[in-house]
């Protein structure tokens, strides 16, 4: 899965409320914003004919749906009817394309061969999790996108799919639906008639029956360039913890989070920083800022890689994490920070018995960290040490480690967090997510 993608606008501001809420069984929506069946095109591609409201399309057509249909994009609402013809293997529909702007929403409907059929939904240049694509051939398939009060939600044939609280910045461009740039290499779904799609504003949210505002649970909050999975439910008055990174860790994380159980509440937000000429201050300053953190951990991880010599300078390096502990520090004033130097880059195959060839580059990058480390004050959890002589414990895809490794580097950050967090007293505010 891909996150980050585009750090080139600022986090919008905060979200207005939404007024009124529209069941979507029993109730009577109002007026539409922008009617397919009447309202004109921003732009075409193809060939593209309104008959009785209904629009043919082919692999090669796309219309877009002008961005001043919604007018706030925290609350808003598109309903859309799609008559697919024989859907083949491996074919794609981009629905709502923004992807001449990374600000905004798109929507992806993917058909994969044997029965992977992914939905994919993308908010301010990061992509979050797919569920499952419920269309077949020969059948009309319903589908709604609905931001209420910021949360954005995903239905198809009136199931529901994920919910993300998410600061979504006004899209900047035209919303393209069909074939759209970007999708020449993929095989685009052919022969679908779209029967109706409307967009309403502020005064519609959509809910299915027996939905509302206080039984939908989401597990996450973003903005422009970043997303932040919170914990499970926030009943005591515990410390915070951040950790930062790539699918390590992912790996480490349901470990560490159960050893930190009644002991702090542990968020995670996986990313990385790519190019070392663009770092992205603000997507730091408002991650942590989501919570009043008390610890930080952080590691930029073997997405890294590619920092060689000959093409990132070590005082780029040093810059980029200068650069992330000053972002963090504005966003969380209070936290402490912990430095996690980066796993070892092992040999593939299994049994592990020997580093990877790119190893170097991490050792330069560990050593470069550990100077920067000193000079700004920062703690820091050696998990190069903790598994170069455990090699046996990686899986051999170079990158990633096992179970067991895993609860050693959960191990080690309980360890470092425990010496770390003040000890908790009756008068600690529990607080809660901005």
């Amino acid at each position: 899965m891909k996150w980050m993608n585009c750090w080139m606008f600022g986090i919008c501001a905060m979200l207005a409320v939404c007024a009124g809420t529209v069941n979507a069984e029993t109730a009577k929506a109002p007026v539409p914003l922008w009617d397919l069946a009447k309202d004109a095109f921003a732009a075409t591609t193809g060939r593209v004919e309104r008959v009785d409201g209904r629009v043919m399309m082919d692999g090669e057509s796309a219309f877009a749906i002008p961005n001043s249909a919604i007018p706030d994009p925290s609350c808003f609402t598109i309903t859309m009817e799609i008559r697919f013809g024989a859907l083949e293997d491996r074919s794609v529909l981009q629905l709502l394309d923004q992807r001449v702007s990374d600000t905004g929403f798109a929507v992806e409907a993917l058909k994969w061969d044997r029965g992977n059929k992914p939905l994919t939904t993308t908010v301010n240049g990061i992509t979050y999790g797919a569920n499952r694509f419920l269309a077949s051939s020969n059948q009309v398939w319903q589908f709604v996108f609905a931001v209420r009060d910021g949360v954005v939600a995903v239905y198809q044939n009136n199931a529901a799919g994920p919910q993300y609280l998410l600061r979504v910045t006004p899209n900047l461009a035209p919303i393209w639906v069909g074939r759209t740039q970007g999708q020449k290499d993929k095989k685009a779904i052919s022969g679908y008639e779209i029967l109706s799609m409307k967009v309403y504003g502020p005064d519609y949210k959509y809910y299915l029956p027996g939905e509302s505002a206080d039984t939908l649970k989401n597990g996450y909050v973003g903005g422009q360039g970043w997303l932040v999975r919170l914990p499970g439910k926030i009943d005591k008055p515990l410390p915070r913890i951040l950790y930062y990174g790539d699918s390590i860790s992912n790996g480490y994380g349901e470990h560490f989070s159960a050893l930190m159980k009644d002991k702090a509440y542990c968020y995670h937000w996986c990313g990385f920083v790519g190019r070392v000429e663009s770092f992205p201050p603000a997507a730091f300053e408002a991650a942590a800022g989501v919570a009043p953190f008390d610890i930080i951990i952080f590691n930029n991880g073997l997405h890294s890689l590619s920092w060689t010599p000959d093409k990132v300078t070590d005082t780029q390096i040093e810059t980029v994490l200068h650069n992330m502990i000053q972002a963090f520090r504005k966003g969380a004033p209070k936290a402490k920070l912990v430095w996690v130097a980066t796993t070892p880059h092992t040999a593939k195959g299994r049994p592990v018995t020997d580093v990877g060839e790119l190893n170097p580059i991490v050792i330069r990058i560990n050593t470069l960290a550990e100077k920067v480390m000193k000079e700004e004050g920062v703690d820091s959890v050696d998990l190069y040490a903790l598994l170069k002589d455990r090699l046996t414990l990686a899986l051999g895809d170079q990158y990633h480690w096992s179970n067991e490794a895993y609860q050693l580097i959960a191990e080690a950050l309980q360890k470092k967090c425990d010496a770390l967090l003040p000890r908790p007293t009756s008068a600690s505010a529990i607080g809660v997510v901005k």
